[in-house]
């Protein structure tokens, strides 16, 4: 009776660990169609096989990358307030922006901080990077900004910016209360506010 124990705990053992070695399996593309473009999106209908071996369409957007950068002064926090299309209202962020052909994300986070701050950072520290969407393979890069010197914004025609400048504990209220609504920005904030490794 035990070794019959043994022998269907195996079973069920191995099965387990075929199911979770199913999940490493990648899914292979067959075809792909374009469905519409612009310089910021793409849509795709992807013609895939899964692991099982069935075929679906599977559609699949293209965004290009984006840095964020949580600029510091002090015991303030360096924010935007901005007007967003399509919603029309204001949004209060930290500074965010596509990266352009050619850069760095680090490049981009000084040009983006420079752009609609006035601010030029002397220092950035990276606080890695995470993946927006599920159906993109867009990636975002996090990144701290200190040692600051104020400058001259220099602003896109689409951009309607006032700079502010909140204190630590009011960003944390406004999170807690959720006031912030900018995902990128509330990752960014989240993601120093808990880690011990940046100090103020």
């Amino acid at each position: 009776m035990e070794h019959l124990l043994i022998s269907l705990l195996s079973v069920r053992n191995a099965t387990r660990t075929k199911r979770k070695l199913d999940l490493l399996k990648k899914w292979k593309t067959v075809d792909t169609k374009l469905l519409c473009s612009s310089k910021f999106v793409s849509v795709f209908d992807d013609t895939v096989v899964l692991p099982s071996g069935k075929e679906i369409v599977y559609t699949k957007i293209e965004l290009r990358n984006f840095v964020t950068v949580l600029p510091l002064t002090e015991n303030k926090i360096v924010m935007i307030e901005i007007l967003r299309y399509p919603r029309n209202c204001l949004s209060l962020e930290v500074p965010s922006g596509h990266t352009e052909a050619g850069e760095t994300p680090e490049e981009s986070a000084f040009r983006e901080l420079k752009e609609e701050t006035g601010y030029s950072a002397g220092k950035l520290v990276s606080m890695g990077c995470f993946h927006p969407l599920s159906r993109s393979t867009q990636q975002a890069h996090l990144f701290l900004a200190k040692d600051l010197k104020k400058g001259t914004q220099m602003l896109e025609a689409t951009e309607q910016i006032n700079v502010k400048h909140v204190p630590f504990e009011e960003v944390k209220e406004m999170l807690t209360e959720g006031k912030i609504t900018h995902a990128p920005t509330i990752i960014a904030l989240q993601r120093f506010l808990l880690s011990k490794n940046f100090s103020y």
